[in-house]
């Protein structure tokens, strides 16, 4: 392996753990939002079952068939929208925060894995948070994704109460129907769909965030050439798979992800190319007798014979060269261990157990801060040295 692929596998490899811890700060971004849905779904006995049981005969089949003609179904209707409305400004607000904290933390990590290839001063992209929040994430924008999840909740509520008048349900069955069951922890109910529409807006928003601080950078930098590195998952889709390792001018069109819900596929740095805009490259070499760390040394201004010499030749670098099962038996037992947990770990290692039983199967919760340190562990790792 050649130096310039040495270096760019540890970029690599340092971004895939990245992302793999990442996506555990989303776990506990979701489990905000999914606490503000279960006040919601609390509240609803109380506020919505009330006001229905006060409701004559005559007034249920009006608020079936849209009419808000009298006080109580005006009431009714306000104290729907009241609660729907909050629940979805606090989502929103909650989560613009998260997302903005989450841009400025993926800028400064990105920062931090290009110092350790390239020399020289490397900038930090500013307004990192304002450009991905301009951007669209398949074709949509992150406010406005976040803005929908009230109304649609609205309209399931509204469908729900009006369906169930209709079948001449009871307002225990159309409250039960509206939040759940104990026994399934009211999982089975219509406000299933908001948490399962959250989950998989929150984790598309935090990603497109990730990708767009990456952007950002690498053109603060001058990067010149990205690669496509589709995240470790056991399992991986057949959209995202074919792209592992496909090159790109950062200036062409290409694709960027995420390219569907829940994608946690990144862009890297290319290392290819004589140099990244006008920065010189600095290529990871191993020295020897030094417990074979990667060390890194400025090719500066050598011109292309002379990089050639030195067996820093300028090519296609492919990431996807093996399947993701070879990749994580590649990495180390800590980082194995801290993915699959314990028991899973002895299982994957003594028990014979495939990769794809595991995607991502603890679901633990991450703080920016734990993913700086298990950054700090990856860098220590992969480059020898801490960022």
């Amino acid at each position: 392996m050649s130096d310039r692929e040495d270096a760019q596998r540890r970029i690599v490899t340092a971004l895939a753990q990245h992302v793999s811890y990442l996506h555990r700060t989303g776990t506990a971004h979701v489990n905000k939002a999914l606490a503000i849905i279960d006040e919601m779904s609390a509240e609803l006995p109380r506020e919505i079952g009330e006001r229905l049981d006060n409701l004559t005969p005559a007034e249920l089949q009006a608020f079936a068939r849209g009419r808000y003609h009298t006080t109580r179904l005006k009431g009714l209707r306000d104290a729907i929208d009241r609660l729907v409305s909050t629940l979805g400004e606090r989502i929103k607000s909650m989560s613009l925060k998260e997302l903005a904290a989450l841009a400025d933390q993926e800028a400064g990590y990105v920062r931090d894995l290009i110092a350790l290839a390239v020399e020289g001063e490397i900038p930090l992209a500013p307004a990192v948070a304002s450009a991905a929040l301009s951007r669209p994430v398949m074709g949509e924008f992150v406010e406005d994704m976040l803005a929908d999840i009230g109304p649609a909740t609205r309209n399931r509520v509204y469908s729900t109460i009006r369906q169930g008048v209709s079948e001449g349900q009871s307002n225990s069955q159309i409250i039960r129907a509206l939040r759940g069951t104990p026994a399934l922890k009211y999982r089975d109910g219509v406000l299933q769909t908001t948490r399962n529409t959250v989950d998989n807006v929150v984790r598309t928003a935090r990603q497109h965030m990730s990708n767009e601080a990456y952007r950002e950078t690498y053109n603060a930098l001058g990067v010149t050439h990205v690669v496509w590195v589709a995240q470790l998952e056991g399992r991986t889709c057949r959209r995202c798979a074919p792209l592992d390792g496909r090159r790109w001018k950062i200036d062409e069109p290409h694709p960027e992800p995420p390219l569907h819900h829940r994608c946690r596929c990144s862009l890297a740095p290319s290392l290819d190319g004589d140099i990244m805009g006008q920065r010189p490259y600095v290529r990871a070499l191993k020295v020897k007798g030094r417990d074979d760390q990667a060390k890194f040394r400025s090719i500066g201004n050598m011109t292309k014979k002379q990089r050639e010499a030195a067996g820093l030749e300028v090519g296609q670098v492919s990431a996807g060269t093996t399947t993701y099962a070879d990749w994580f038996a590649s990495q180390s037992a800590r980082y194995q261990r801290e993915w699959l947990g314990d028991r899973r770990y002895r299982l994957y290692k003594e028990g014979g157990y495939s990769l794809d039983r595991f995607t991502d199967p603890r679901q633990r919760e991450y703080t920016l801060d734990e993913l700086r340190a298990r950054d700090r562990e990856t860098f220590a790792e992969v480059f020898g040295e801490a960022a």
